[in-house]
């Protein structure tokens, strides 16, 4: 079924999209967001957010999907620009805007990597670009965790709600909150030994299998030069301004 949707999805994605080659578009990648973290004037980090949004709507990625993806560093960014607000002044609001601006950036480019191409994809990338194999299976099966991660905690909220449990502050309910953590420790290690056991019994060395990148072409040192460029050249007008 999951397979299925992301077929789906990846068939509204244009073809320049999909064809860009996942070493060259991740090294666009990290030196847009690279290059964005370092503009330090609102107007230019405007364009830079502005040019990445015309890129992923271009791209027909779903701006609802971008949204919950702002949804999810959205507690971090408040945690961070919060105390910038006990005193306000205009320096202080601006330097937060900057910072909202920055996050909200990196994460559109972010969600555009992920969503023209698939994880198996990016991580061939970074086998061609000569990261060690053991960090690139360690972020495959961190990856892969994060989702029985969440579906442990969904199955032990349902039952903790089935028994009348309201959440609400309190002993009785740090006590309950308690028990989930050690249940979910408990259940992680668990998990690692017998995933370790089954994979190491089909022969798993510490490292996954990649399968070879293929050849860059002309169209996509293109497009990887054309994002370098464009931000390359905010850069360069911010110094000069």
């Amino acid at each position: 079924m999951e397979e299925t949707v992301y077929d789906q999805q990846q068939t509204q994605i244009p073809k320049w999209a999909r064809s860009w080659e996942s070493r060259s578009k991740l090294i666009a990648a990290i030196c847009y967001i690279f290059g964005v973290i370092s503009l330090t004037t609102l107007p230019t980090l405007i364009i830079a957010y502005t040019f990445s949004l015309i890129t992923l709507v271009s791209m027909r990625i779903s701006f609802i999907l971008l949204l919950k993806r702002y949804l999810i560093i959205t507690p971090f960014l408040l945690l961070m620009t919060l105390p910038l607000f006990s005193q306000y002044t205009m320096d202080n609001a601006l330097f937060a805007s900057l910072i909202i601006i920055k996050a909200f950036t990196s994460m559109t480019v972010i969600t555009i990597l992920l969503e023209t191409q698939s994880l198996d994809t990016l991580m061939n990338s970074l086998t061609g670009l000569k990261m060690p194999p053991m960090l690139i299976t360690i972020l495959i099966l961190s990856y892969r965790y994060v989702f029985l991660f969440l579906d442990d905690i969904s199955r032990m909220m349902t039952a903790a709600k089935s028994r009348f449990f309201k959440g609400e502050l309190g002993v009785r309910s740090l006590r309950v909150y308690g028990h989930f953590i050690a249940s979910l420790l408990i259940k992680a290690l668990h998990r690692s030994d017998k995933m370790y056991e089954a994979m190491a019994s089909r022969g798993f060395n510490g490292q996954l299998a990649f399968q070879s990148t293929k050849k860059v072409g002309y169209h996509d040192i293109f497009k990887t030069c054309l994002t370098v460029i464009v931000i390359a050249l905010l850069i360069i007008f911010e110094r000069t301004s």
